[in-house]
Order: structure tokens, then sequence, then C-alpha cells
């Protein structure tokens, strides 16, 4: 067993140490400050979250709608890790899903798939929120990029904005 967790670990190293020169697997365009990227879109959501979260006042009630990719699955996933991460946080009241997607069927958008900003604020004003979030996965290069904005359902203005690279997804 101790010969398995140092294999592990050699292994590890060795994939990290190789992953650090490599230009496909860095910053693009200058989004992550430290010039690094994540290596899975979970990593990228609780980053972007965290970062969303310093520009939101604690208690504000919250709706997360319509984070788009080409990929469906991807963009479940990250919706419901968004929605995971903000309510373990305990920071926000986060308003159930459930009822946002309601609303959003009642409004025909449920066809198309698409969600804009303008759309986003009044599904979220109709579903007591005070704050949504909506975003999209983007490839672009070797890397996808995770990009979410939080607007003002009063005022529609885009109180914050978070964008973070990923290689891998898991």
């Amino acid at each position: 067993m101790k010969k398995f967790n140092l294999f592990l670990l050699l292994l590890i190293i060795a994939v990290l140490a190789a992953c650090a020169g490599r230009p496909d697997l860095q910053s693009q365009n200058g989004l992550e400050e430290s010039g690094e990227i994540s290596f899975t879109l979970t990593d990228s959501i609780f980053r972007a979250q965290s970062e969303l979260s310093t520009a939101i006042p604690q208690g504000t009630i919250l709706g997360v709608i319509g984070i788009t990719s080409p990929n469906e699955f991807e963009a479940e996933f990250a919706q419901e890790q968004l929605i995971f991460f903000l309510v373990q946080g305990g920071m926000f009241r986060v308003v159930e899903r459930q009822a946002l997607d309601v609303i959003r069927e009642e409004q025909n958008l449920h066809l198309s798939g698409d969600v804009d900003d303008n759309t986003a604020v009044s599904i979220g004003r109709l579903a007591g929120a005070e704050i949504v979030i909506t975003g999209s996965i983007v490839p672009y290069g070797h890397v996808k990029h995770l990009n979410l904005r939080a607007l003002d359902v009063e005022t529609s203005q885009i109180l914050a904005v978070s964008s973070r690279a990923f290689a891998f997804t898991f």
C-alpha cells in the first residue's frame, strides 16, 4: 500500500511538472490573475462564485439563471454546482431553481434555451430575487472559460463579473 501511495504521489508531481511549461494550459487573454488555470469546472465555479460574493451584500436574495454551454450536461452541472456553493456559503438566500424554470417556461424561453440579461432580470424579479447570476461556458483555444455576471434586477446593472479558465471537466 505504501508503494502505491508513493507511486501515486510521484505520478501527480510528474503530471503537474509536465503541465507547468505548457502554454495551452496557461492563462489566455489575461483572465486569470495568477497566470494559472483551473483543471476542473468545479474549481472554476467555486473561484468564480467567491469573486462574485465579494461584490454582493450578505443576505441578498439570489437567483441563478441560464448558464449556457455547447454541452447541455456541462451547463446543467455548472448551474447546479453554482447553486450548491452559494447555498453552502450561507451568505445569501437562493431562490429555488424550479421556481425560476417555471417562470422561464411561462415566458416560452425553454424552446430556445437562450436567456439574455434583460430576460434574466425579468425572471429574477418575478421570482422575488434581488440579484440574478447568468453565465456561459465558452471554448477558446485549448481551454474553456466560465463567464458569470451578477445583475441587479431593479436596475439591470452588472454588479460583478468573473471569468475563469479551466482545462478539464471531471
